[in-house]
């Protein structure tokens, strides 16, 4: 019995630690890992795969372990749309890689229709250029994902996002194509517009990946001292809400610098529940992904007016 009662005890400490350290200890790791790739001897490309992979182990474990809501699962709670979307979004950052950067990379006479500032200092720190880059992604997609909130044609493909009753990893990609594809494509375009170099591009769209799975994640991670100034968990589970002002709120990426700027910051002090996550009753959204695809051209029958 005593033996029995030491190992919870070190179980429920093991616990407290990794809700208190883990999520700052997750966003170093894998910052010193990409400036290793990037720096090291090994191609950019096979190391951030590489720790991809290894972070969608470490949050699939952690959401299992100390789930931040039981009820809303994990993987193995994964439905067809789930799976779907997932491995959608592959293919999708792959092909807007191709696209924005594979294709201006080799019309290199024609940038200066695109490049609108010469004035990256590629020569600065890794670690620099990315702080940079990504404040600049950062005002770039706020703009964008505000208006998939406000502008009525945007958000009849971002709803299919905000249609999630429950938040966990595998949902990270959940997306109209369409929506995914500007997110990730307005934020290469802006890295491109300031002459970012291709590295650096791959390490920031790599890095945001990672955010996105933990803030989508059901492990129940505190991120203290981190709320002040990122994006956090809490930011984007508010962000789901139905009916606090969250849900209007918070629509930066990775810091909630642009969101202090124009107001739309929200952060409860208690952060023990965000639900109901998801849509109120004036919608009804289908639940399999070939119906969802038809949303934004069948809208009147989605949306009721309230």
């Amino acid at each position: 019995m005593i033996g029995q009662a030491s190992s919870a005890t070190l179980g429920d400490s093991a616990q407290s630690l990794v809700r208190r350290y883990a999520y700052g200890g997750i966003l170093l790791f894998a910052l010193l890992v990409l400036w290793w790739g990037v720096e090291g001897p090994y191609p950019l490309e096979y190391v951030s795969n590489g720790l991809y992979v290894v972070m969608l182990a470490l949050i699939i474990g952690l959401e299992i372990w100390i789930p931040y809501t039981p009820s809303w699962g994990d993987i193995r709670k994964a439905s067809r749309a789930d799976v779907t979307y997932f491995l959608l979004a592959a293919p999708l950052d792959a092909l807007q890689m191709f696209l924005l950067v594979g294709l201006v990379a080799g019309t290199a006479q024609y940038h200066h229709y695109i490049q609108v500032f010469d004035i990256w200092p590629s020569g600065a720190p890794v670690l620099l250029q990315l702080l940079l880059v990504t404040l600049i992604v950062d005002v770039a997609k706020y703009w964008y994902h505000r208006w998939t909130h406000e502008v009525p044609l945007l958000w009849r493909y971002h709803s299919i996002h905000h249609s999630l009753d429950r938040l966990e990893m595998l949902r990270a990609s959940y997306f109209y194509p369409i929506d995914i594809f500007l997110t990730v494509g307005i934020g290469t375009l802006a890295m491109i517009a300031f002459g970012v170099g291709h590295e650096i591009i791959i390490f920031h769209n790599v890095y945001a990946g990672i955010t996105g799975l933990l803030n989508h994640s059901n492990a129940d991670l505190r991120c203290g001292f981190f709320d002040h100034f990122l994006n956090s968990i809490g930011h984007h589970r508010a962000h789901h809400s139905v009916g606090l002002p969250g849900s209007q709120s918070n629509y930066g990426s990775f810091f909630n610098l642009a969101d202090r700027m124009f107001g739309t910051r929200y952060l409860p002090e208690d952060q023990s529940s965000f639900e109901p996550l998801g849509l109120d009753e004036t919608y009804d959204m289908p639940d399999t992904v070939l119906k969802q695809l038809a949303v934004p051209f069948r809208w009147q029958r989605i949306h009721r007016a309230p």
